[in-house]
């Protein structure tokens, strides 16, 4: 424990406290964190505040009230460097996509330059952290502390194309027992079999199309097994029609999102993934956490990291749709191969409890003397 009497202070920035993937892990860290004794305040740009968090938080955008988007922009930027200034910051930890790079560089240079900056790489899509331009990239993130990936796969992609040598991968924790209290929070759950697919409903990034193309040429519409998508994005309305369009309407059902989709996953027979990219996916933690198998095509990153065919769930080619239809129809006609993967999904994702991965940050997060 960190002694009471000189707090090691942190600055966790972030887009928001809700809905996503990078948020909700921005959300557990502040949790870690303070509970382990750091001084933690988060800056969150957004005023979406869902998930479970500790620490101080400063919202920016009720801080900020002016129409014009770029003096907006820059309200925000002089009140994260007031507060950056006199909280005289240990450490900060930047959880954002960063793809305005000169923004950045000022931020970097001019906001951060006194603090050892962390900078969090949640993609796989390099595009959303870094310029394009290697010396650019190396100009941009030279003085930065550590560079975190939240995959192996990751962290070796952008040290490949950069050079950096300050990159460490930290996957992202789960609160078991935060999770084990959400999934038995009292809902209306489907009735019969079915399986799941949750998250923003973009398809360039999550391929529901993919999904959907793929569930209506297998056998489950056929054996009464429906697909619940839950969840809200640009894209959701183009889903919508394309399951009218394989005329499978009655099997396929649509809930907006819901920042606890625990009990939906726990009652499932499998989770689904088809994204194109990703960091970490923490759909395939969340499920596994829950006992519940995951069926995935394996995209850039995290899902080979995870998911071992025929232990935990079925990991396919991806954009191979006969192999995820096999894969589908394999889950629900073995039931043998089926019940083997239920009983290893839990155990699989154990290294990713709270308690083994708060040590790794501890060891990059020193008091400073």
């Amino acid at each position: 424990m960190i002694s009471q009497q000189k707090k090691t202070k942190i600055c966790i920035i972030t887009a928001s406290l809700g809905i996503g993937g990078a948020e909700r892990s921005s959300a557990i860290l502040s949790v870690m964190l303070t509970d382990k004794g750091y001084d933690v305040t988060i800056i969150s740009e957004l005023d979406e505040v869902v998930y479970k968090y500790k620490g101080e938080v400063v919202i920016l955008d009720k801080m900020v009230n002016l129409k014009n988007d770029l003096l907006r922009r820059i309200a925000k930027l002089r009140h994260t460097y007031k507060i950056i200034k006199n909280k005289s910051f240990d450490y900060i930890i930047d959880t954002r996509s960063r793809q305005n790079w000169l923004k950045q560089i000022f931020v970097n240079k001019t906001i951060y330059n006194k603090a050892l900056t962390i900078a969090m790489v949640h993609n796989y899509k390099l595009s959303l952290y870094f310029p394009s331009n290697r010396s650019l990239a190396r100009y941009l993130y030279k003085d930065t502390y550590k560079l975190v990936g939240v995959s192996e796969a990751a962290v070796k992609h952008f040290e490949d194309k950069y050079g950096f040598d300050q990159g460490l991968c930290i996957y992202n924790a789960f609160d078991e027992k935060l999770y084990e209290k959400l999934s038995k929070e009292q809902v209306v759950l489907p009735k019969g079999k079915y399986i799941l697919a949750y998250g923003r409903i973009v398809d360039e990034h999550k391929d529901f199309s993919f999904l959907i193309r793929t569930y209506a040429k297998s056998k489950l519409p056929l054996l009464g097994i429906k697909l619940y998508i839950i969840g809200d994005g640009v894209d959701k309305e183009k889903i919508i029609n394309l399951v009218e369009s394989y005329g499978i309407v009655k099997h396929v059902v649509f809930m907006n999102f819901t920042s606890n989709p625990f009990p939906y996953v726990k009652n499932a027979l499998f989770t689904t993934l088809t994204s194109n990219f990703e960091g970490f996916p923490m759909v395939i933690v969340e499920s596994l956490a829950m006992g519940t198998p995951v069926v995935s095509v394996d995209f850039k990153s995290g899902p080979s990291e995870i998911i071992v065919t025929g232990e935990n769930g079925i990991l396919t080619p991806w954009k191979k749709e006969n192999d995820y239809i096999d894969a589908l129809n394999k889950m629900v006609e073995d039931d043998d191969f089926y019940e083997k993967c239920k009983e290893g999904t839990v155990s699989s994702v154990s290294k990713f409890k709270i308690e083994n991965i708060i040590p790794q940050w501890q060891a990059i997060l020193p008091p400073i003397k």
